[in-house]
């Protein structure tokens, strides 16, 4: 019996691996070996990056290349990027593009100077120092309304809450919050004291303000959350929280990010107030630190650029963001200083007067853009962007 096992086992065919498939799996191991070695580089290595950018990835547009808005009207003109458009307002008419340049919708608008403010779907928008608004979403008004004051602020959060800030009535600043159906929730009112910002949190559930008090020989700047709920019942019991800035410290904006944290930037540093507690999380003055440009409407980042000097006629320009959850910080450089800066929801687009990078907020280029001329503004939406010039408006895809 064993002599007949060991016969079987001695004379069974061994099983060799097919010619074909090793040959594909030494393929597939020297294709993986190169994506890393490539990957490592590309994260390492600026020269490299930047060919790969140009050459593979195709990152690089330039004017003329692009699908083009005309801008021939004899009025005023805006620029919006609102959602999936580029909306253009002019004659009291808000044109919107989509991504192909295509006109998607138009609205009339009794406005012709706009102050606004974009979130999600939405797109609250006044004339500036006026008494009538409008809460826009798709193409088409979903409400309109007209105030006792003159809106200096206006702001929408996600979900189509809307705050107004008014001026010119017989307080110093009037707040009034709405609902996303129109429906006016309740008045705020500064009787010594200025508000400079206002805004609903994510969840509907608080209204932000910032505002300023120069009764005295000092500035005091106050950040102060309202329950939505009981402004509704009972005002007087309403604040739950408040924040009093180091005097001659100047709040100018403030933003509701994802999980209500409320972001602060004031004029040398940058603050967050989750669950009533108050963190400074970036520093906008720094000694031997030319600091610029700084912006909070992201979607859970803020970011700061900082010049450095490289030569006696030149710079570069350092963009550091910084998740507001895990305070991580990103680096991305560009050469050159950085005229202006514009962002929206993961996107920071950086103006070199005749170069734009996008960048997102994980520190990575998504586009590059050369223009023969000066660039006058962006607009950024959704997917897409618009680079404006006196006479027309080219759209980039992101």
């Amino acid at each position: 019996m064993n002599k007949m096992l060991q016969f079987e086992s001695e004379n069974k065919p061994v099983r060799k691996m097919n010619k074909k498939k090793l040959i594909f799996v030494i393929v597939a191991i020297i294709i993986l070996i190169i994506i890393v070695i490539m990957a490592i580089l590309y994260s390492s290595h600026k020269p490299f990056r930047k060919f790969l950018d140009q050459y593979l990835f195709r990152k690089n547009v330039s004017e003329e290349t692009l699908t083009a808005i005309s801008l021939d009207y004899d009025s005023n003109v805006s620029v919006i990027g609102y959602n999936k458009y580029i909306c253009v307002l002019a004659e009291n008419v808000l044109r919107q593009y989509n991504n192909s340049g295509n006109l998607a919708g138009e609205i009339k608008l009794e406005i012709s100077n706009p102050i606004y403010r974009a979130n999600n779907r939405y797109l609250a928008i006044s004339e500036k120092n006026s008494q009538k608004f409008y809460l826009i979403s798709g193409n088409k008004i979903l409400w309109e309304k007209e105030t006792d004051g003159n809106i200096s602020k206006i702001d929408v959060n996600k979900n189509g809450y809307v705050t107004v800030i008014l001026t010119g009535t017989t307080h110093k600043s009037v707040i009034v919050t709405y609902d996303a159906k129109g429906t006016e929730l309740f008045k705020t009112y500064r009787s010594s004291t200025t508000a400079l910002d206002a805004t609903v949190a994510p969840d509907n559930k608080y209204l932000a303000f910032a505002e300023i008090d120069t009764t005295g020989t000092n500035i005091q700047s106050n950040i102060k959350i309202i329950s939505i709920e009981k402004a509704k019942e009972t005002p007087s019991e309403s604040i739950v929280y408040t924040y009093e800035a180091p005097q001659n410290r100047l709040v100018t904006n403030i933003e509701y990010q994802d999980k209500n944290k409320l972001v602060c930037i004031y004029d040398d540093a940058i603050h967050i107030i989750s669950d009533n507690k108050d963190e400074e999380i970036m520093k906008l003055q720094e000694e031997k630190k030319k600091i610029n440009i700084a912006d909070i409407r992201l979607s859970s980042h803020i970011y700061r650029t900082v010049e450095k000097q490289t030569g006696i006629f030149q710079a570069d320009t350092t963009i550091e963001i910084m998740n507001t959850d895990s305070k991580k910080q990103t680096v991305y450089t560009v050469e050159g200083v950085v005229k202006n800066a514009y962002c929206y929801h993961n996107i920071i687009a950086v103006n070199l007067g005749q170069e734009l990078e996008f960048i997102n907020t994980s520190g990575w280029l998504v586009k590059r853009y050369t223009s023969s001329q000066d660039i006058q503004s962006i607009a950024i939406a959704e997917g897409l962007a618009g680079i404006i010039y006196r006479d027309k408006v080219e759209i980039i895809h992101l």
